[in-house]
């Protein structure tokens, strides 16, 4: 018994300095997981030159419940908090300028995170099903969006788009039913096939003021969309010649009102993708 008390103990104290700039002690991997696994709240800190949280470095810690990582932390390695399923909280610090694909991914737990100013890109996954996070705060310097970054976000009720965002990958924000209305600014050059699909709860949706292309099925399965504005002159085209929805959807087409320019109206009448709104099913 003495001898269990002692070595954890000892386990404690080495975690403890190696977080402390007087000490430098090497701490294996799985003990460390072992130690912060046992803790429901844990700090991040920069010191001992450390920037960067590794690759999976907490992926699967289940008892996580709060995570502060302090300045000084410049990127969050991929997965490096995957499946960390009890994780409500997480703090980020203004010096971050990356984060890895799948870094928050299912979290199921989580609930609102707030991205720094200064991170560009969201990276693929991020925060895929996450299925409690209802709110995200994004900076004006992220310029990309990719693919499957909230992907079945079933709680996400509000989430700002930047207006210099410019790319949105595919199924970006599938199954995210609890969204109702999304905005995307004039300096959008891509918005990747599905990216919107089975938002069941969407009911409006502007898109860029521009003719550059769009993706296919944008808003397939978004069954109570009543909107949608497009104030480009030129019609946009669609990747494949694909419309907004399946052509099948055929009450999406009769329900959901198209706001064009006027002028533009005999132009998007006969566009590939765009005639669908103005067909009789």
């Amino acid at each position: 018994m003495k001898f269990a008390i002692l070595l954890s103990a000892l386990f404690i104290n080495a975690l403890t300095f190696a977080q402390n700039p007087l000490f430098k002690v090497n701490v294996a991997d799985s003990v460390i997981k072992n130690l912060v696994d046992r803790n429901s709240h844990i700090f991040i800190s920069s010191l001992n030159g450390k920037i960067a949280v590794d690759p999976y470095e907490y992926s699967d810690c289940e008892s996580l419940v709060s995570v502060v990582i302090e300045e000084g932390i410049e990127e969050i390695g991929e997965y490096a908090f995957l499946g960390c399923r009890n994780l409500k909280s997480i703090s980020l610090p203004k010096t971050l300028l990356k984060i890895g694909e799948g870094a928050f991914r299912e979290c199921e737990s989580l609930e609102t995170l707030i991205i720094p100013d200064g991170v560009a890109v969201i990276p693929p996954y991020m925060c895929s099903w996450d299925s409690s996070l209802t709110k995200v705060v994004l900076p004006e310097s992220v310029v990309d969006i990719s693919r499957n970054a909230f992907a079945y976000c079933y709680s996400l009720e509000e989430i700002n788009l930047p207006p210099g965002l410019k790319h949105i990958g595919s199924n970006a924000f599938s199954f995210c039913r609890s969204l109702k209305e999304i905005e995307l600014g004039d300096e959008m050059d891509e918005l990747e096939s599905y990216s919107f699909s089975d938002c069941e709860n969407l009911r409006k949706a502007v898109l860029p003021g521009n003719s550059k292309m769009l993706g296919e099925l944008i808003f397939t399965g978004c069954e109570v969309l009543e909107e949608i504005m497009c104030m480009s002159e030129i019609p946009p085209s669609f990747d494949c010649d694909s419309p907004l929805f399946d052509p099948m959807e055929t009450n999406l087409w009769d329900k959901c009102k198209l706001i064009i320019p006027e002028a533009s109206r005999e132009l998007y009448k006969t566009a590939p993708g765009w005639i669908f709104f103005f067909e009789k099913f």
